[in-house]
């Protein structure tokens, strides 16, 4: 299937920016809560899954944003495109659920 990489993006950067702006929040309030340190294994694991949540939801960001593609097929690109997202938002919500639970 060749088509146009436009139509998957609109959803994609809105739904990734509204989870990111959550994340950075409870990243901000976790941190002023603890006093912005690492104390223990749980503390390591939370701020671990949030940054590599980020660090996933940048780079989709910026994957679903790149205006030229070349040759590849804009669904396959699309599709490797949402396994990240899918995996960002996986490690979002474990490290928020890691978060709640210790």
């Amino acid at each position: 299937m060749h088509g146009e990489l436009k139509d998957y993006r609109q959803p994609m950067v809105t739904s990734m920016g509204i989870l990111l702006g959550f994340l950075l929040n409870f990243l901000a309030g976790w941190g002023i809560r603890t006093g912005q340190a690492v104390e223990d294994f749980a503390d390591g694991l939370i701020l671990g899954t949030v940054v590599l949540a980020v660090a996933g939801m940048l780079v989709t960001l910026l994957r679903i944003l790149r205006a030229d593609l070349g040759s590849r097929d804009p669904a396959l690109y699309y599709r490797d495109t949402l396994r990240l997202y899918v995996a960002s938002v996986g490690f979002a919500f474990a490290g928020l659920v890691v978060g709640i639970l210790l």
